[in-house]
């Protein structure tokens, strides 16, 4: 048919069926990367030289799927296309919870205190009496230390007071040598002497303050030993004396370096 002279002449050209079948099957595209690349190849070949071809809008929505699915390796359907696994926002993904970290007072050792023998002045005070035949000797330590820090180097002071008990006050008692030696295990020295007439005919005491010198480095105890001379007279009023010596032991331990050794 030929069209008037003047007229604006629009050439569809219709493409192969086999082309077109190919290229516009609906449903899900083929997974086989070369047929894929043959489709757009064969398009291409077809589109060349020829005036523009229009398509619906469903067919192609249809081709750019498949073109896209077919670029993509291992795609085989339009749904795996659109999924994703990268998670929705506002989704949170699992995250591990910190492990427990155990407490430092679960881990910590009970701290062992130093062991220290027990001392007859922990307390303060201790009273001995020492029995001399018809009548006893009383004699009472104390101090206003404290005997449990007691080491070789620190000072140390005891007060001792001697009273005479179980006797009459006819019979005149006194002392005549007071003294203190001290032993750290190490050495023995003199820490006291006192030397007189000293009246302790009851009801009267005698009293004295001796500071001990220091001991031995690393001593671990101090043994007092302290003797008392008395002069008792043997007839009330009669100025004739015999001679009584009282002796006591006092023991100190000590701390070494702060604890025991």
């Amino acid at each position: 048919m030929t069209a008037p002279a003047g007229a604006v002449v629009s050439e569809r050209r219709e493409l192969p069926k086999r082309t077109r079948d190919e290229t516009f099957k609906r449903g899900p595209a083929s997974t086989d990367e070369e047929s894929s690349k043959r489709g757009r190849a064969a398009l291409v070949e077809e589109a060349k030289g020829s005036p523009t071809v229009r398509l619906p809008r469903s067919v192609a929505a249809g081709l750019a799927a498949a073109v896209l699915c077919g670029s993509l390796t291992g795609c085989s359907s339009l749904k795996q296309i659109t999924s994703s696994s990268k998670p929705l926002i506002g989704e949170s993904s699992p995250s591990a919870s910190p492990s427990p970290t155990p407490s430092a007072g679960a881990s910590a050792q009970a701290v062992k205190l130093p062991v220290r023998a027990s001392g007859p002045l922990d307390t303060g005070t201790v009273t001995h009496s020492l029995k001399q035949g018809t009548f006893s000797v009383k004699l009472t330590y104390w101090t206003s230390d404290n005997a449990k820090l007691y080491s070789a180097e620190t000072l140390k002071t005891i007060n001792v007071a001697a009273h005479v008990e179980d006797a009459d006050d006819t019979h005149r008692i006194t002392i005549s040598t007071f003294q203190v030696i001290q032993d750290d295990g190490t050495k023995r020295v003199t820490a006291a002497t006192d030397n007189g007439r000293f009246d302790v005919t009851p009801p009267y005491p005698y009293n004295t303050v001796v500071a001990l010198p220091a001991a031995t480095t690393g001593a671990t105890t101090l043994t007092l030993t302290i003797r008392l001379d008395l002069l008792v007279e043997t007839a009330p009023k009669s100025g004739s004396y015999y001679r009584s010596t009282a002796l006591d032991t006092l023991t100190l331990p000590l701390l070494t370096n702060g604890a025991p050794r």
